[in-house]
């Protein structure tokens, strides 16, 4: 017999109803127990701090089989109430109870109010939307656009409502020639464009490398079969010239010195030079044709040169030498098993077959490591387990690369998953940064953030530069973040600059684990959704469709999914333009008719981290 909760008999009325009461109480008892949080709100988010809690304190109570009980009886299950939770339970209450005398309603945000106050958070922080098409649309700016600003205009005119410029690359001439040109083609258009400037923050990234020699790669042309269809073709040039007619398949070599004018007349088509490439390998160069700005060879095999290689003309009297070529990043292949230390050595290290090193921009996250601890490095692409660390290196043995190695160059992100780096989220350049964007910009997202002392940071830097009103989006990217959400938004509501919340799902992935994705923004939107904040759907968007111009179906599905968000944020790519019209035309279609939240999870973890660091913890 199936005693499961799913199985259980319908129970009486009267009992659902001492149920919903004491559910009712639990609310209302722990929004007093947070009274010091509500004093300390700003009155424009009273109401929304005051749902927030009634949806933590829900989201903390155990009622297995409620919500199925309610759904039978034809009434809200709560499950899509998260932004008007006391008013829909005071709502069913009174349905059960009619007849009986219905319950002493508690002010608290109906349905209308939610939306409204939702509603004119978005239009506070993103702007209004003059074509009432619903979601905003955030647009990675490329650098490029600052001198190209016919495509800017074709941005805003596709539906770029948000502008966005990463302060962690490029400087301040081109976030001003970014700016001015947002500002011009809104203007031009009528449409409405803010501007929102992201703050680099204390990001975790790999050193520089020693410089590698440069390499010129020269490969045939092949079928499927691996018959040759086309010899490589390499131009030997002087060094400094260009090619007349660039061509595609033609690889461009700088040579020292073509052979002299009576000695290259001699060479005719067939004849062949002979030497060793890169790989150590013979190869052959056969004669195709003269050209007025070189000498054009072909290489039936693969063929790697770098400076100073040398190759003769059989038969001798020519001889071709390789000019020096410009470095190439450093890089080290590293495979599963493979040790890496990394070190906090600022310049580049070198490294050798038994010893890879690399250093670390924040050693001084080191003290916070463990034997045992997870690393991983470029979004994820490698990784690897702590063996050893102390205050000046970190030996960490590679678990996770591809079958032949992945490849870990300069400047690629750092995640420790499993520690606690306690890193203050505003950085020295961020205030510098900071400075230019309030004056240029209408938002500033806050990277890494994750303490409540990091949000105050930020507000007491914004209202020294009298830019106590500006737009603030908190970043959640890491899993400290994630846990400790409805303080930091709590916290932020202290202020009365508009607030918003990013999912950041590239570093939140890596930080928490793939297959933990899925649920952990499904939190955040309700949260937001609990909170009235509007909250932007960010990474890997239509990103194969940027980069492309086909999307896969799945970031289909995917963009629709975000269409629930009140922003979704688009990266750069060449074919950005039609990729924001193709996500007006989603997010429009996939928005009617949907349920808010379809999760049916009743307790959420965010809301179990903030009854262990809130509840109880005196003042704020």
């Amino acid at each position: 017999m199936n005693t499961s909760p799913l199985a259980a008999p319908p129970l009486p009325d009267t009992e659902l109803i001492q149920q919903l009461q004491a559910l009712r109480v639990y609310l209302l008892a722990f929004e007093a127990d947070c009274g010091d949080w509500l004093t300390a709100v700003q009155p424009q988010y009273r109401e929304s701090a005051r749902n927030l809690l009634h949806f933590i304190a829900f989201h903390r109570h155990d009622h297995p089989g409620l919500q199925r009980q309610l759904r039978e009886r034809g009434l809200s299950s709560l499950e899509g109430c998260d932004g008007h939770l006391l008013a829909s339970l005071n709502a069913v209450l009174s349905q059960l109870a009619a007849g009986d005398q219905p319950p002493v309603a508690a002010a608290s945000p109906s349905h209308g109010l939610a939306v409204e106050l939702l509603q004119q958070h978005c239009e506070q922080l993103f702007g209004e939307e003059p074509t009432g098409q619903g979601n905003a649309i955030m647009v990675t700016l490329p650098a490029e656009a600052a001198h190209h600003s016919g495509l800017i205009q074709e941005l805003v005119e596709a539906g770029m409502g948000i502008a966005r410029i990463n302060c962690a690359h490029d400087s301040i001439p081109v976030w001003q020639a970014l700016v001015a040109a947002v500002h011009t083609a809104a203007s031009t258009s009528g449409r409405s464009c803010r501007v929102s400037m992201d703050l680099g923050g204390p990001k975790l990234r790999t050193g520089p490398l020693p410089e590698e020699p440069g390499v010129v790669d020269a490969r045939p042309r092949r079928d499927r079969y691996g018959r040759l269809l086309q010899p490589a073709l390499i131009l030997a040039m002087t060094p400094g010239r260009e090619p007349a007619v660039p061509e595609a398949d033609i690889t461009p070599l700088p040579v020292v010195k073509l052979p002299e004018a009576g000695v290259a007349q001699s060479l005719a088509p067939g004849d062949r030079f002979s030497g060793r490439d890169a790989s150590g390998r013979v190869r052959e160069l056969t004669v195709v044709e003269h050209r007025a700005d070189g000498l054009l060879l072909g290489c039936r095999q693969h063929c790697r040169f770098t400076g100073g290689l040398r190759f003769r003309r059989e038969g001798g009297g020519a001889e071709l030498e390789v000019a020096a070529l410009p470095p190439c990043p450093g890089e080290l292949l590293l495979r599963v098993g493979d040790t890496l230390e990394l070190t906090a050595a600022a310049e580049s290290v070198p490294s050798s077959r038994s010893r890879r090193t690399i250093s670390c921009t924040l050693p001084e996250v080191f003290v916070a490591l463990q034997p045992g601890q997870r690393v991983v490095f470029d979004d994820g692409k490698l990784g690897g387990v702590i063996r050893q660390v102390n205050a000046q290196a970190v030996t960490i043995e590679i678990n996770e690369s591809k079958p032949r190695g992945t490849r870990l160059r300069a400047d690629k992100g750092i995640n420790f998953p499993d520690s606690d780096l306690q890193l203050p989220a505003l950085t020295a350049k961020d205030r510098q940064d900071l400075a230019f964007a309030t004056t240029h910009a209408h938002i500033v997202n806050y990277s890494f953030v994750s303490q409540g002392t990091d949000v105050e940071a930020l507000q007491r830097e914004l209202e020294q530069l009298g830019a106590s009103r500006m737009g603030v989006v908190l970043k959640i990217e890491t899993h400290q973040a994630f846990a400790n959400l409805p303080r930091l938004l709590l916290t932020a509501m202290r202020r009365p600059q508009p607030l918003g919340v990013m999912i950041a799902r590239g570093d939140l992935a890596v930080e928490c684990g793939w297959e933990a994705l899925a649920a952990i923004q499904e939190e955040i939107l309700r949260l937001c959704a609990a909170a009235h904040v509007p909250c932007i759907w960010a990474t890997q968007v239509l990103e194969e469709m940027a980069r492309h111009g086909t999307p896969t179906r799945a970031e289909i599905s995917d963009a629709a999914l975000g269409a629930r968000a009140d922003a979704l944020m688009l990266n750069k790519g060449p074919n950005i333009t039609a990729t924001v019209r193709a996500l007006r035309q989603i997010a429009a279609g996939s928005l009617s008719g949907q349920p808010e939240h379809p999760s049916h999870r009743d307790r959420l973890v965010c809301c179990q981290s903030f009854q262990r660091t809130c509840v109880g913890s005196g003042q704020p």
